[in-house]
């Protein structure tokens, strides 16, 4: 999913799993139930180009900042930063939970 969002096209997957963290249903693509969901979605987008290129580049923008390293490796430099500044005196990790 992430490689198709990055490539700045509408995803259409399975509501399941990892693929619900790299979907933002109705904004880069779409979560779907069933074959028949997942059919209705495609003629959506072949009928909408407009609105799927919209959706493309919404995806690749997501994935831009949410899973590329460049993002993984500024909240390390932004956490350590914090902590020699001494503006973090206890990190909270229970808003992570799931």
């Amino acid at each position: 999913m992430t490689e198709a969002l990055w490539k700045g096209k509408p995803v259409i997957g399975g509501n399941a799993g990892g693929i619900r963290l790299q979907v933002i249903n109705h904004h880069t693509g779409f979560l779907v139930s069933s074959p028949e969901g997942a059919a209705m979605r495609i003629r959506y987008l072949l009928e909408r180009p407009d609105q799927a290129q919209r959706m493309g580049e919404k995806g690749r923008k997501y994935v831009r900042e949410n899973f590329l390293m460049t993002r993984l490796a500024r909240d390390h430099l932004t956490l350590m930063v914090a902590l020699l500044r001494r503006e973090i005196e206890r990190i909270d990790m229970t808003q992570w939970r799931s």
